[in-house]
């Protein structure tokens, strides 16, 4: 099992570089794993106990998370840079034991406490692959943020499958700077790391850096790829020398990959997953990378489309949203329904074993993402509904080149409203939103697009955000 394997690896093998750029192996990861947990343990964290991290890049996160893994701690994973009306509803539903955070004043309103930790050592216990390991939450169009379980099988059947179609091996050397609070940096990118006894370069944030010599691997999102083009045009041969790039957590467009292919003579990789059912599909790492596609199913995946939507189902597909009725979310022969839309794009080929490639067309759940990061258009409305001189508010995602999309409000007011005083709240307002969540366009109409039935049309409302509107910078 994952937990085994982790401890398997040779102690004096190289692990992680931290921030500061020293190296750790896996038996100092351990040790430092052992401290942490025998320090939850005193505070009278026990198996199964959910603790939420609350960290930026960096190894206070890495030491909670190996903690959490060698107590057999439940962790939840949190965005550093949510502010506490983002994080109350997570806190509310999850009910962390204890909190893992450099900002505790974010958390004051909230009932949870933060973590001094304490020094001591415990044993690693070795707990079935079945069993919570991870509550991850995720954006929806209800606004309210729902639990996903995720358990070590799940993630190790899937990285498994991952690990044989892109030939990963214990010799790679994985750019890590994806925050470690999503699926894609956490799962694939750190996991994926300690399941093979590979090696990890950690950075607390994106930069577009010029990729020293040992690193085989980028994992990215598009708006990345957009801003290392230029370096990869000026510097080729650094970024001729990866094994691969990889490309997922939003669309990547045609232009961009094509420009890259043309600088380094490697096809980003794209491939197709969510936070419910880790990944779904990926392009071959040896073999056909088709641009604008995600690709096949990873062995242990089954993929339909059913009435347009993406449905999947396999190993490493989650078993319920926390605290949802049984079978919400899935079909009624067990199906989970992505809310995605996609087609297949048949096979280029005559051979009768060649798979067609799943194009993502659309997104039948509305989520706005801003530079790979999921926005729940109802959880912005619901931060500026109840501003006074409002009437209504309706968020969607407005095109950008650099960050694919970012968000835009439309605002009706009342016919007593005081323009400027409404625009002072609405800047006021933004601040309770991390930054990626902020309007960056806010325009007034005189009616949101609805249907008969009164529900708004996200899909009408994005033409409204034109060039004559000048976008507003979030605060």
């Amino acid at each position: 099992m994952f937990l085994e394997r982790f401890l398997a690896h040779d102690a004096d093998r190289p692990a992680l570089r931290d921030t500061d750029g020293r190296w750790l192996s896996y038996g100092e990861l351990r040790r430092r794993g052992e401290q942490v947990a025998a320090s939850l343990h005193n505070q009278g964290i026990r198996p199964g106990d959910i603790v939420a991290i609350h960290l930026e890049n960096g190894m206070d996160l890495i030491d909670a998370h190996l903690g959490c893994m060698a107590l057999g701690a439940v962790r939840l994973p949190l965005n550093a840079h949510y502010r506490e009306a983002e994080l109350a509803p997570i806190v509310s539903d999850a009910a962390p034991a204890l909190v893992y955070t450099a900002t505790p004043e974010r958390f004051a309103g909230l009932r949870c406490s933060p973590v001094q930790a304490e020094p001591g050592l415990a044993q690693p216990q070795l707990w079935p692959a079945h069993t919570l390991t991870a509550l991850l939450y995720t954006s929806g169009t209800t606004g309210r943020p729902k639990g996903v379980p995720q358990t070590f099988a799940m993630w190790e059947s899937n990285l498994d499958a991952l690990a044989a179609v892109w030939a990963l091996s214990d010799a790679d050397c994985l750019w890590l700077a994806l925050p470690l609070f999503h699926t894609h940096g956490l799962v694939l990118g750190l996991h994926g790391t300690f399941l093979r006894g590979s090696r990890a370069i950690l950075a607390e944030r994106f930069e577009p850096i010029v990729p020293e010599a040992g690193i085989t691997h980028l994992y990215g999102v598009p708006t990345w790829y957009r801003r290392w083009l230029p370096l990869m045009q000026a510097h080729p041969a650094a970024f001729q020398a990866l094994s691969l790039m990889v490309s997922g957590s939003d669309g990547l467009d045609a232009a961009t990959s094509d420009a890259v292919y043309a600088a380094t003579g490697h096809r980003i990789l794209e491939r197709y997953g969510m936070t419910e059912t880790v990944m779904i599909c990926s392009n071959p790492g040896a073999g056909e990378r088709r641009a604008g596609t995600v690709g096949q199913p990873l062995p242990g995946v089954e993929v339909r489309i059913t009435d347009g939507e993406i449905q999947v189902r396999g190993r490493s597909v989650f078993s319920g949203y926390r605290g949802a009725p049984p079978g919400h979310g899935f079909t009624a022969d067990g199906w989970f329904q992505t809310g995605d839309s996609g087609m297949w794009e048949p096979a280029t080929t005559a051979d009768p074993r060649s798979a067609p490639y799943l194009k993502i067309i659309g997104r039948t759940k509305e989520l706005i993402i801003v530079g790979g990061v999921n926005v729940s258009p109802a959880e912005v409305e619901s931060i500026y509904a109840d501003i006074p001189g409002i009437r209504e508010v309706g968020a969607c995602g407005v095109a950008d080149a650099d960050l694919s999309e970012v968000v835009g409000l439309a605002v009706v007011t009342t016919p007593d409203a005081n323009a400027a005083e409404v625009r002072a709240a609405i800047a006021e307002r933004g601040a309770r939103l991390s930054g990626l969540k902020r309007p960056r366009w806010v325009i007034f109409v005189a009616s949101l697009p609805r249907n008969a039935l009164g529900k708004l049309q996200r899909g009408a409302l994005r033409p409204l955000f034109t060039p004559s509107h000048s976008p507003e910078a979030p605060s």
